[in-house]
């Protein structure tokens, strides 16, 4: 979502709430702050609309890309933090960085556009019929030709035929 939309958010509750004496000239920065939040809903919406659009091995390089950028950042910000700690200014250059990462998480506020996608993402595979995953099976009963039972867990289940190789060596040795 961004900074200025999380700012927009904040500041719209805040209005809602009256809370804040004498707005009026704020009003100016209020205008700005709305006109930067529509431009990154916008840049959002347009960045979204083509990650749909990319084949799925485009969609993992874009995502590969999109995290070696963040760690980018995130190692640059380390960065300063130790240079500004070294120069005796590292406690308020570190809350300026975290107070900057709180702003810009999209998960501060509520986005209503990421939302509706994601609820068009749950409609489509509704509507595609996908199936859903089948749930595991703990147990199974099973007859022998007697019929007792035979009970067959989960754990049971010797994924790597530890038994058979087992008498493998033995008839070997």
């Amino acid at each position: 979502m961004g900074f200025f939309n999380n700012v927009k958010n904040i500041k719209d509750k805040a209005l809602e709430y009256e809370c804040l004496p004498d707005i009026d000239p704020l009003q100016g920065v209020f205008e700005i702050i709305d006109d930067q939040a529509d431009l990154e809903r916008e840049r959002k919406r347009a960045e979204r609309e083509h990650f749909e659009s990319l084949s799925i091995e485009d969609k993992v390089e874009y995502k590969r890309i999109e995290k070696r950028n963040k760690r980018l950042k995130r190692l640059g910000l380390y960065g300063l933090t130790v240079a500004g700690m070294a120069s005796g200014v590292g406690i308020p250059v570190l809350m300026a960085a975290n107070v900057g990462a709180i702003l810009a998480d999209d998960d501060l506020t509520f986005d209503q556009d990421a939302h509706d996608a994601r609820v068009r993402k749950l409609k489509g595979k509704e509507a595609k019929g996908l199936p859903d995953k089948r749930p595991r099976e703990y147990y199974k009963i099973s007859y022998d030709k007697e019929g007792h039972p035979k009970v067959s867990t989960l754990v049971d289940v010797d994924p790597y035929n530890l038994e058979e190789r087992y008498e493998m060596l033995m008839r070997g040795l």
